[in-house]
């Protein structure tokens, strides 16, 4: 279930806004005007600012699931696949948030989202982090783990990076680690 131009429109502008001039003071007239269409228009396909965020946020992650999955399709190494899943789910928008003035209001506002609306962004997430795994599953040392356990705890893990990384250096060295138990987790 893909967004209309106009609703993609509006979601990118409400969360530029929200992260520049923060969620609380961002009006939805000034998302509208910003956006180029009627403050109705925004009424009529969101209820609130937490609606707008939700939209930005699977917007982003049915985009980031996409780039992933084509960029991923000619890679057969799992550390480079990774490596693809890491630099869109986790590095690129760290690098977006450190520099957001208002980001710690959007981070909470995505904290009090509606666990349906988290699962589903979540979901799409770990869809895409099992489409990547899927080759290497066969030969994979799971033992106890199920591979869709695996698979929401690496998403989970790109998350927490990207929520408590102290600086960019601080997120490559994380990363260097999971990717590294991921990778030594395969027979060759």
């Amino acid at each position: 279930m893909g967004m209309n131009e106009r609703n993609i429109k509006i979601v990118e502008t409400a969360l530029e806004l929200f992260a520049h001039y923060g969620v609380k003071k961002t009006t939805m007239s000034e998302i509208a005007t910003a956006a180029g269409v009627a403050r109705q228009s925004i009424y009529n396909a969101y209820d609130g600012k937490e609606e707008l965020i939700y939209g930005a946020l699977e917007h982003r992650a049915r985009q980031s699931a996409c780039v992933i999955s084509r960029e991923c399709a000619g890679l057969d190494d799992l550390g480079d696949r990774l490596d693809v899943a890491f630099s869109f789910l986790t590095l690129e928008p760290c690098k977006i948030i450190m520099t957001m003035p208002h980001r710690e209001e959007i981070l909470q506002a995505t904290e009090e989202m509606s666990q349906d609306k988290k699962n589903h962004i979540i979901n799409i997430y770990n869809s895409v982090i099992a489409d990547l795994l899927k080759p290497y599953k066969n030969r994979m040392r799971l033992d106890t783990v199920e591979f869709d356990d695996l698979c929401d705890f690496i998403r989970f893990s790109f998350e927490q990076l990207k929520k408590y990384a102290v600086n960019i250096d601080h997120v490559h060295r994380s990363y260097r680690a999971l990717r590294q138990l991921v990778v030594n987790s395969v027979d060759s």
